[in-house]
């Protein structure tokens, strides 16, 4: 009896949702940054880096920029500005103090007000491992560790969404079959795990 006990309590934990926040107003004018490869803990809002440091190209890089920018396109919100506008802020913060002396989320607070957006959008990559193999059989899965961090400016409210996945089949995860059916039995490529993690982040964060 125990053992069955156990073994729900895990399924329910394992498919509880997360719970999205509010919906942003529809009239915000949000601002988006390049995404966050962080080679230091002090670059980083939340967590630490993993031990074993991951590479991840700047062509992963601009893809994973050009999937957010493209949801981000089909939302409600009024404007959304985009990261070559962010890069400027970035610039002018840095020029005004050294980045490493100050607290990571105030850098990026100072970003937002510098923008005069509502709304601050900083998605990081702490995590990316390529696949090994084919879409029907790998050596090595796909993984990707993701979070996206939206900073109300005025108030410097923070909602963070995170997310983290090596892939795994079927028979290594009955709890997650479901997914595993979703995707068509295919070995996905971190930046198919990518798209799935953004698609519910923005809806969680309420974008």
């Amino acid at each position: 009896m125990r053992y069955i006990a156990l073994s729900l309590l895990i399924f329910c934990a394992a498919c509880a949702g997360t719970t999205p926040w509010p919906a942003v107003e529809s009239r915000s004018v949000l601002a988006v940054a390049h995404f966050v490869h962080p080679q230091h803990d002090w670059e980083l809002m939340a967590g630490v880096l993993p031990e074993e440091a991951s590479v991840v190209t700047q062509e992963s890089l601009d893809a994973l920029d050009g999937q957010l920018a493209a949801l981000l396109e089909k939302s409600d919100l009024g404007t959304v500005l985009h990261a070559a506008t962010v890069q400027r802020c970035e610039e002018i913060v840095q020029a005004e103090k050294e980045r490493p002396s100050f607290e990571t989320l105030e850098y990026w607070k100072s970003v937002g007000t510098c923008i005069e957006a509502d709304y601050l959008l900083v998605p990081y990559v702490s995590r990316w491992q390529e696949r090994d193999g084919g879409e029907w059989g790998v050596t090595r899965p796909a993984g990707v560790t993701l979070d996206l961090y939206l900073i109300k400016t005025t108030t410097g409210e923070v909602r963070r969404y995170h997310f983290e996945e090596e892939q795994q089949g079927l028979a290594e995860n009955l709890l997650k079959g479901g997914r595993f059916f979703k995707r068509g039995g295919r070995w996905l490529t971190p930046l198919e795990i990518a798209a799935e993690a953004l698609e519910e982040g923005t809806r969680v964060l309420g974008l």
